[in-house]
């Protein structure tokens, strides 16, 4: 009798679509929940105390940046379900597509609320962390970039670390695409993201994952044979990113679908998939990440060199402060594609290794730590009393970095030490400071 209850349970939870597997989030790369630090940090050398902070970090957790029925799959599903073409799953997943298109509706290109408290909480740990260099009316410079997600995190940001100011501060704002959206600047750039260079490596990780049969496999289980017949590859490649976006984004709109009252269980797009194929799709999707964003298959990729101009003025500005002690903070706000090539330009070990063998190109490289939502990098200044040289701390992620190139020191490397690293990376790069970046992004190849 209880065996029957049981197989009864279980034909039930079937015909109802019910989906208890859990597949945890590894797969989600750069569109990963920041998660905040959990190690505690090295003590700092006697006699020091923080002075200053060097910040760039990407937006927060965010919306699509695209309406739902703009996409691909909005059309083909609405067009498939009139003639007859879905399948019951098929329909299932047109139902979550409109879900969606409810949650994102007018909302495109923000910041979520999940994005928001991401960027408040870092934002109130910088001021607990470092409270010595807001001190006595804080003067405050803040980049962003075009992007309203940018304006939106450097507000919820601000919000966190104001929070505990004993003085009012005083924050000079303005927007810096050429160092924070170097990427847009550059044609090589642009003809290596566009070109074909890097797809063959993505093809090699696509086909040791099998992503043709996965495409296949799904598509099969929400369009009748009929109208598959007349799709290709392409088509079925297509149909399954889109989905894999939608399901990707989901997991930062948990307030949003709450208030539209809509259970999260209709919008289980992951639900299409086995727990396998979001783990071969994620690891497609990052080396994606690590070709166009990352440092690649070779030392000083085009993707990486462009980052030039951003180390510029991290030393630029920290000069500036060494120099007149004006500013306590310079906060930018950007994306992935400024994070994670600035991370691999700085030799941040975990951020840095090229990958010539790229079916091991993620053994020492994870999008997820490197450039999930709200992923940022920070340089923290030390001073002494009476002393005339400085420290500093660089952290990715709010995690203490260790930096390749630098042997001794972490995490408080002398600045000397770092200053003269860096220079001597840009300047392989034919790259100096006070050279004008834009002529420098259109000429580099």
């Amino acid at each position: 009798m209880k065996k029957a209850l049981l197989y009864l349970l279980f034909l039930t939870a079937s015909a109802l679509n019910v989906h208890a597997q859990d597949c945890g989030t590894a797969f989600l790369g750069t569109k990963t929940l920041y998660k905040a630090p959990l190690a505690k940090y090295t003590p700092v050398p006697k006699g020091y105390q923080p002075v200053f902070i060097n910040h760039v970090g990407r937006h927060g957790a965010r919306h699509l940046t695209k309406d739902v029925n703009t996409t691909a799959i909005y059309t083909i599903l609405l067009k498939a379900d009139s003639a007859g073409m879905l399948t019951e799953k098929g329909r299932q997943l047109k139902q979550m597509v409109l879900n969606l298109q409810k949650v994102e509706k007018g909302s495109t290109k923000s910041i979520s609320a999940e994005g928001r408290a991401e960027l408040k909480e870092i934002g109130d740990r910088m001021y607990r962390n470092y409270s010595n260099v807001f001190d006595s009316h804080p003067k405050l410079n803040v980049t962003i970039t075009k992007e309203v997600r940018t304006k939106q995190s450097a507000d919820a940001f601000l919000s966190g670390l104001k929070a505990g100011f004993k003085d009012s501060a005083q924050i000079a704002e303005a927007n810096d695409d050429l160092n924070l959206r170097f990427y847009d600047e550059s044609p090589a750039y642009t003809a290596y993201k566009d070109g074909d260079d890097w797809e063959k490596y993505k093809t090699i990780i696509a086909k040791a994952e099998h992503i043709d049969e996965i495409n296949k496999n799904i598509t099969s289980k929400l369009f009748k044979p009929d109208f598959l017949k007349t799709q290709d590859k392409k088509w079925a490649d297509k149909i399954v990113s889109d989905i894999w976006g939608f399901a990707t984004i989901v997991y930062s709109l948990k307030e949003e679908i709450s208030q539209k009252s809509i259970d999260p269980k209709d919008l289980d797009f992951t639900s299409f998939f086995t727990c396998d194929e979001l783990k071969a799709l994620g690891r497609t999707d990052a080396v994606e990440d690590f070709l166009v964003k990352g440092p690649g298959v070779k030392p000083n990729g085009i993707q990486v060199i462009i980052a030039a101009p951003l180390l510029a003025n991290f030393i630029t500005t920290s000069d500036d402060f060494i120099k007149t002690g004006v500013t306590n903070a310079n906060l930018r706000f950007a994306h992935a594609e400024t994070i994670s090539p600035f991370a691999a330009l700085l030799g941040i070990v975990g951020a840095d290794k090229v990958s010539p063998n790229i079916n091991q190109f993620d053994a020492a490289w994870q999008a997820s730590n490197v450039a999930p939502l709200s992923s940022n990098i920070q340089w923290v200044f030390y001073k002494k009393n009476g002393s005339a040289n400085y420290l500093v701390k660089i952290l990715l992620n709010e995690k203490e970095a260790h930096i390749t190139g630098l042997k001794t020191g972490f995490p408080y490397y002398k600045w000397a030490d770092v200053r003269q690293l860096y220079m001597a990376r840009l300047v392989k790069l034919n790259y100096k400071l006070g050279d004008d970046a834009a002529a420098f992004l259109k000429e580099v190849k």
